[in-house]
């Protein structure tokens, strides 16, 4: 088994690591990374209906869809992350996961943790949860993947997952809600993450032993930033494999109240209809025609709308509130 730390902070680049490693290795590979502030999301998940927005896009959280299902978590620099890939030998899903979380579980306890294995694919410190696992198969390999809250901000874990669940109706898989713990509180002396990662990679070697260090070589580095540039940062993947949805919202404005009923499909606006008591001169559809086919992104809309004059259409409502009122 190769075992590698990631040269990449990149949510993009660690993520498209993950793929390389799957086509292009034959060996197992053991991987570690850490993610600047960034969310995670599941391959079936509304990436919409998941994330804070306002709070993503004022903090700068990188937004990236995973290959595995599951729910979306949060990553930051106090975060440890481990993926492994092995041959797919048809062994059922919750035997790799027990298999490949028990060297994580025993470096754990090592350090003095008292962790153990909770549902289908959590671990736990007492009720709390302090690492999630996702996983991925392809007709070769085996993806494992999970989380380790070694010191991250649980507020903004908080915050940029805090997502109203009236506004936005699909049948996407929902991230559940879990109350959560940085291991670093339970452990029996006090550590850095550069120490947390050495004991995790230290079981890895314990339990299995063939496993070596590998560093990536140029051609690894370059392959995975093309697939990150290409493919995972790419608002087709991200956004664009969003399963359709249905955003609704009503709010009052000075001059009225208005209720917004948009219809998304593959990331795209669909459909849009706008009600309320507000007074107008120009077609209520003339106005929403301008919107259908558009992506649902607020840089796009926001474009949009700076070339329409809203008050012919929808008296005494300001830009910037027809704006948020598509996406808050």
């Amino acid at each position: 088994m190769k075992c590698i730390i990631s040269p990449f902070d990149s949510c993009y680049k660690n993520i498209a690591g993950e793929e390389y490693f799957m086509s292009a290795f034959d060996d197992d590979v053991f991987y570690l990374y850490i993610n600047l502030p960034s969310i995670i999301i599941g391959k079936n998940q509304n990436a919409y209906s998941e994330i804070n927005q306002e709070y993503v896009s004022e903090h700068d959280v990188k937004v990236v869809r995973r290959l595995s299902g599951g729910g979306a978590v949060y990553h930051d620099s106090g975060n440890l992350n481990f993926s492994f890939m092995v041959k797919n030998d048809d062994r059922d899903i919750d035997v790799v996961f027990h298999d490949y979380a028990t060297p994580i579980l025993h470096a754990l306890r090592h350090l003095g943790a008292d962790a153990s294995f909770f549902g289908r694919n959590d671990l736990v410190i007492g009720d709390k949860k302090i690492s999630g696992n996702a996983q991925y198969r392809s007709s070769r390999k085996i993806l494992q993947h999970g989380t380790l809250l070694f010191d991250s901000d649980l507020t903004a874990i908080s915050n940029a997952l805090n997502v109203s669940p009236i506004k936005y109706q699909d049948k996407s898989i929902k991230s559940v809600k879990s109350r959560v713990a940085n291991i670093r509180d339970f452990l029996a002396n006090e550590i850095t993450m550069k120490d947390f990662t050495d004991a995790i990679l230290k079981a890895v070697f314990e339990e299995i032993p063939d496993a070596q260090l590998y560093e990536l070589t140029g051609s690894d580095i370059f392959a995975i930033s093309n697939l990150a540039e290409k493919k995972y940062s790419a608002w087709e993947w991200v956004y664009g494999n969003t399963p359709k949805f249905t955003y609704k919202n009503v709010f009052r404005f000075d001059k009225g109240t208005i209720e917004v009923q948009m219809n998304v499909l593959s990331g795209i606006i669909d459909n849009l209809t706008i009600y309320g008591d507000f007074f107008g001169v120009g077609e209520i559809k003339e106005f929403t025609d301008n919107f259908i086919g558009l992506p649902y992104d607020k840089a796009t809309i926001k474009k949009k709308i700076a070339d329409i004059d809203v008050g012919h259409y929808i008296w005494g409502l300001e830009k910037n509130i027809l704006l948020n009122s598509f996406f808050e």
